[in-house]
């Protein structure tokens, strides 16, 4: 076969079949950097694939020496991925906080959730648990802690001090202006695991598309909010004795 039509390659880790440009396994969930992901460890995960690519060098000597010669290996580049680290800096953390009046908490919500299903396999209902931490009293008290609850021990697991839930839970509902400090805390813990868990993938530094897209409706609706207020208020300056 020739290699250059190889679609698959064998993960090192587990040996399942994944696609050739994968830089994750599906499977064990491993990162393949790029020694590990090269035709040479390929071939030791499936032994097999060595008998064709051994007489085809065996077979071309000089072809395979000049081939060596005039090719460069460059470094990963991710200019052009569309795949970021679950990183948040926090200059934009708080930025997104400020600027949305603190409703980018429950879209947060939502993706940390998603996380805990997608990445850990938690049996959870991210749709429900972020409907109750939304809207519903004492409910969103329940599932903010099980959401910290769940993270901790994924957390410690990479040796990382972690948080406490209990107490991070009972100082964001029950201690006025200390809200955002709970927040910040969580945030910082949760940066510090994908930092170890995503080596390979760089940080988003600009606004997503969806969170400029909320911020601006949100500035629609308070402009709206405003601009009515202002239109009532000069009405019944106008006509004080109708009320």
């Amino acid at each position: 076969m020739n290699p250059q039509d190889e679609k698959t390659k064998f993960c090192v880790y587990c040996g399942k079949e994944i696609p050739i440009n994968a830089r994750k396994c599906k499977y064990c969930k491993e990162w393949l950097d790029d020694e590990i992901s090269s035709p040479q460890a390929n071939s030791d995960a499936n032994p097999e694939a060595n008998i064709g690519e051994n007489q085809t060098n065996q077979t071309n000597p000089i072809e395979n020496q000049n081939y060596s010669q005039n090719t460069t290996v460059n470094p990963p580049s991710y200019q052009n991925t569309e795949e970021y680290s679950k990183i948040i800096p926090m200059r934009r953390f708080y930025l997104l906080m400020i600027l949305t009046g603190g409703l980018y908490s429950i879209y947060w919500f939502y993706k940390s959730s998603c996380y805990l299903r997608d990445e850990f396999g938690k049996d959870i209902s991210v749709g429900l648990r972020t409907l109750a931490f939304a809207i519903i009293p004492i409910a969103d008290i329940i599932v903010f802690y099980e959401l910290l609850n769940d993270m901790k021990p994924i957390i410690e697991k990479k040796g990382l001090e972690s948080f406490s839930p209990g107490i991070n839970t009972i100082i964001f509902y029950f201690i006025p202006f200390f809200g955002m400090w709970v927040f910040i805390n969580v945030q910082e813990t949760f940066n510090d695991f994908w930092r170890i868990q995503e080596p390979h993938l760089p940080v988003r530094r600009n606004f997503t598309n969806t969170e400029v897209l909320a911020m601006i409706l949100l500035f629609i609706i308070i402009f709206i909010i405003i601009f009515l207020s202002i239109v009532i208020w000069v009405y019944l300056l106008s006509y004080p004795n109708y009320y």
